[in-house]
């Protein structure tokens, strides 16, 4: 199998160094990687320490729309948006939101958020994690969401009733390949539930790039049926 589009990757908007290298440099290596699609995704500006700034939405996108005339690469502008709320509220505008060709969400330490407390999950770890599970399911109705980023990372969640949900709005589930936090029982759950899966390098240099051996390795290890991953040439072995 091989990797024809990466589509969560961080560049220097993502602030404070967390992304090493301009959306030019990134975009040229993974032309010189052979992909086909590829697309920047940025940490939503909620994140007090990597988050984009609200001023440079616009100034990445035209970065992306210019980049789009010189290289044979299909590119796709996304922001990694941040879930803050258990209503499911992310945090970009709806007027955000319409600049966007990719809405990636996903849970992040270092956000502004009112609905994850430390203390509650060590002491209601089952509570906490039906209020984690149905922030993302209301997130899942409330907007068009392309991808779900490395679910069950940094909070619990019901893997399988996400990814049904997830099913049911025609959202993918990631497969990342830093933050991959699914033991054999939820990875039977993700296989039940007939959800659509993307592979992610999560790079945040350009070197990292479509590196995806982790991914790839679970995949084999629970049998994914490569057709339910969107962004694999099933003709590579």
């Amino acid at each position: 199998m091989r990797l024809t589009g990466d589509y969560h990757t961080h560049s220097k908007y993502s602030r404070n160094n967390h992304g090493k290298n301009t959306i030019a440099e990134m975009v040229a290596t993974a032309e010189q990687k052979g992909l086909s699609s590829y697309g920047i995704s940025d940490h939503g500006p909620a994140h007090l320490l990597f988050g984009i700034r609200r001023k440079n939405i616009d100034k990445a996108k035209n970065e992306i729309e210019s980049l789009k005339k010189e290289t044979k690469l299909n590119l796709f502008f996304g922001i990694e948006a941040n879930l803050i709320k258990k209503d499911g509220s992310i945090d970009l505008s709806e007027q955000e939101i319409e600049k966007l060709d990719l809405l990636l969400v996903g849970y992040h330490r270092g956000t502004v958020t009112n609905f994850y407390s430390k203390i509650r999950n060590l002491f209601k770890p089952k509570k906490q994690k039906q209020i984690n599970t149905q922030a993302y399911i209301n997130c899942l109705n409330k907007y068009h969401v392309d991808i779900l980023t490395h679910i069950n990372e940094y909070i619990r969640v019901d893997v399988e009733a996400v990814a049904r949900a997830a099913k049911e709005r025609g959202t993918l589930i990631e497969l990342n390949n830093k933050h991959i936090r699914f033991n054999a029982q939820e990875a039977e759950g993700l296989k039940r539930s007939g959800c659509k899966f993307i592979i992610s390098s999560d790079a945040h240099k350009k070197e990292d790039i479509a590196r995806v051996d982790r991914a790839m390795e679970f995949v084999q290890k629970y049998s994914i049926d490569p057709e339910r991953i969107v962004n694999i040439d099933k003709l590579y072995k």
